[in-house]
């Protein structure tokens, strides 16, 4: 592989690093304040009361079909489908790789002549990628005029397919920042985005797409020559968001589906985590078995990651993914041997207790019982920390 290409993939994973790294709780004199940094949200205007979560029971079949209450249904949703703003960072790391991380191309089905391209899409995404195809989508046979050229999942509708209410520009307006709604066929969307055919994943249109990057684009060149693909500052016409649903949607184990490929959300469970995740052939598409970033990655198995390479990068301890079930009883192992002490800015993080719930596993102002789900740690902070986190390691506020 060239030069240029192995080091931007290096860069790619310590740009993932350093964005993680936590200070001594004090604000260095080079970073902004706590509120100096805006999101995009901010920036265009817009407060968290006009980002309301989405209350409509779309993955009622999901879970084995177990009724939610509303705010159940607004938490699954969440989980399922919102990206807070996060297919920012995922552009970031795709520039900063100079193309070899790239998520547009992961939920492409393309038809790569190049006998050392991997042939994968929708029809084999599952078995390749270990993704999971959202109902209701057929895979691209072409390029998209619709969508620049782009070969991507189509929604298709009918009485089995209703349309998808987080695509509610009306209910769910997007944030108007940069190009979006001014550069032609760039509308500004909704801020769910669009569903890509992959559940976890979700297209937002580019703010950086203004004229001169349209007429710069090239879709052909995108699938095709390298020259073009891996130049950094490639402006992409939309980028992808990933939700926490992209890692723990996985196949009902009760009710599996009877074609892997082609699942219904009865088949789906949201909590069960993606235990055929192939993280190398994700994080470097054309898995190019040569360079040093895929062979890292390839040491995490199917289903397997290593959530501490972020926070302590000079580890490499490839684990399970977790499943997010049987929470009271994980944590009545934490009150037989997981009592630890929060100190210093450890104890300005919420626990449970702040809503009522959960009591018995903080006792203030610093005790904490907890098992110890997470590899590198993180639940020390307490059950509710342990699932905050996971919002910043997917890019929540990557502008901070």
């Amino acid at each position: 592989m060239s030069r240029s290409k192995w080091l931007g993939l290096l860069s790619l994973l310590c740009l993932a690093a350093v964005a993680a790294c936590t200070g001594n709780g004090k604000n260095p004199p080079s970073n902004p304040p706590p509120g100096a940094v805006l999101d995009e949200a901010r920036q265009a205007g817009r407060d968290a009361a006009s980002l309301r979560g989405a209350d409509e029971d779309y993955y009622r079949d999901m879970d084995s079909g177990v009724k939610l209450t509303h705010d159940q249904v607004v938490g699954r949703n969440n989980w399922v489908v919102w990206t807070a703003g996060n297919d920012r960072l995922w552009d970031v790391l795709t520039d900063n790789s100079v193309g070899a991380f790239d998520l547009l191309k992961t939920i492409s089905s393309y038809s790569y002549q190049d006998p050392k391209l991997p042939k994968f899409g929708r029809h084999n995404r599952w078995k390749w990628l270990g993704l999971v195809n959202e109902p209701c989508f057929e895979e691209a046979k072409g390029p998209d005029p619709d969508r620049f050229g782009l070969w991507l999942d189509k929604r298709r509708s009918g009485p089995d397919c209703p349309p998808d209410p987080f695509e509610n520009e009306q209910k769910y307006p997007g944030v108007a920042i940069g190009a979006r709604g001014k550069t032609k066929g760039l509308p500004v969307g909704s801020y769910y985005g669009w569903g890509t055919g992959i559940v976890g994943l979700r297209l937002f249109p580019n703010p950086a797409f203004d004229e001169k990057a349209r007429a710069a684009w090239d879709p052909e060149k995108f699938y095709t020559d390298p020259k073009y693909y891996q130049r950094k500052g490639l402006i992409r016409p939309y980028r992808v968001g990933m939700s926490c649903g992209f890692c723990h949607v996985g196949p009902n184990p009760v009710h599996p589906p009877a074609d892997p490929e082609n699942p219904q959300w009865a088949d789906l469970s949201s909590n069960v985590g993606a235990q055929y995740f192939w993280i190398d052939r994700i994080f470097t598409w054309d898995a190019d078995e040569t360079s040093f970033p895929y062979q890292l990655f390839h040491t995490s198995r199917p289903g397997a990651l290593d959530t501490s390479l972020v926070s302590t990068d000079y580890i490499n301890n490839p684990r399970t993914m977790n499943a997010v079930y049987a929470l009271g009883a994980r944590l009545a192992q934490g009150k037989r041997w997981g009592k630890e002490e929060l100190v210093g800015g450890e104890r300005d993080n919420k626990q449970f207790n702040d809503y009522g719930i959960l009591k018995d596993y903080y006792e203030p102002p610093g005790t904490v019982w907890t098992p110890r789900v997470l590899k590198d740690g993180a639940d020390s902070l307490g059950a509710l920390g342990a699932l905050n986190r996971v919002y910043i390691n997917i890019g929540l506020f990557s502008e901070e």
